[in-house]
């Protein structure tokens, strides 16, 4: 394989990365090819593996670049999260194990969103009951003014509740997403160290 043919591979395997991203690769790899030379375009290749696993590498270390930032949305590691995902059927390893990864990342996926889910639909919830029965409650004063009290109080509660359970919410979200994002990248180091025999 020449230089030229691996780096189209590479950046085939690259295209969903952004533009820079992927220009900042290509160069840094043909910068390596050519201080190596021509002649040794067969011993870079051996040194670096396939595409494939360079891909995955590249793909791996995007995901995570930003991880540690502190001003990390939960947009950017929903994104992270996918990049590890290619970064894993980008990595050549047997068919029937990457299977299995899938399937186990797109469970853990599942799970954590379904909980995310939940808690949002009680977090929703608590205030919309609330004001309907703080409405009620308004709506039988004149019949009933101790039905009208506890209606009323109920009401005040769960929008109360409702308001105080919105920062946990969105805590639970972004420290969710951030513990998938790095589960997956420890997936995907193992793998990697298994594949070069560490």
């Amino acid at each position: 394989m020449s230089k030229e043919e691996y780096l189209k591979k590479l950046r085939a395997k690259i295209k969903k990365l952004p533009r820079e991203e992927i220009e900042e690769a290509i160069d840094y790899y043909r910068e390596y090819f050519d201080e190596a030379g021509e002649e040794d375009t067969k011993s870079v290749i051996a040194r670096l593996g396939s595409p494939s696993y360079v891909a995955s590498q590249i793909l791996a270390d995007f995901a995570i670049k930003d991880l540690d930032n502190q001003n990390s949305t939960t947009k950017k590691n929903v994104s992270a999260i996918w990049f590890i995902i290619l970064a894993i059927l980008a990595s050549p390893i047997a068919l029937p194990l990457v299977l299995v990864i899938i399937c186990l990342v797109f469970t853990l996926i599942l799970v954590c969103g379904v909980a995310i889910l939940t808690f949002f639909i009680l977090v929703v919830s608590l205030p919309i009951s609330g004001l309907f029965s703080l409405f009620a409650g308004v709506s039988v004063i004149v019949q009933d003014w101790q039905t009208s009290i506890f209606f009323s109080g109920i009401g005040l509660i769960s929008i109360g509740i409702g308001m105080l359970l919105f920062s946990p919410f969105l805590q639970f979200t972004k420290k969710t997403s951030s513990g998938i994002v790095k589960v997956l990248k420890r997936l995907l180091d193992k793998m990697i160290r298994r594949k070069e025999g560490i």
